[in-house]
């Protein structure tokens, strides 16, 4: 992603089985020391559970957010100046905001998927 200036993109959630854990959001660390990824002190993102995760912690409920659904659109803003991650869901006829502050990343930052298990399906694109 940019580092000076912020970045957009979008992500659909096409499908997503019963009992999977889905992260999307940014790390920082191209190499986390742990498989399970979310744990790293770089990784900022919304889960399908009811879960965000700041800095490699899992923070429940936050901003009222309740998870992925399949049919779920989400518009991703990383902002480097501001330290913010933002997330625009668009959800049947429904639009939420969100956002997770304080998430600097001073060697630059990734776009974020992590999923548990086959058969989760989602289309990425760049928005300009």
């Amino acid at each position: 992603l940019h580092r000076s200036r912020p970045s957009k993109w979008q992500v659909e959630v096409l499908h997503l089985p019963y009992g999977c854990c889905m992260v999307l959001g940014i790390i920082g660390n191209r190499k986390p020391a742990s498989s399970s990824s979310y744990d790293d002190v770089t990784c900022f993102g919304w889960c399908n559970s009811s879960a965000v995760i700041e800095a490699g912690s899992y923070q429940w409920f936050l901003g009222s957010w309740d998870g992925w659904q399949a049919g779920d659109r989400g518009v991703f803003t990383y902002s480097p100046s501001e330290a913010t991650l933002s997330l625009r869901l668009l959800r049947g006829g429904d639009v939420r905001e969100f956002s997770i502050d304080n998430c600097r990343q001073p060697d630059g930052a990734f776009i974020y998927f992590y999923f548990t298990c086959k058969g989760v399906t989602v289309r990425f694109s760049r928005v300009a």
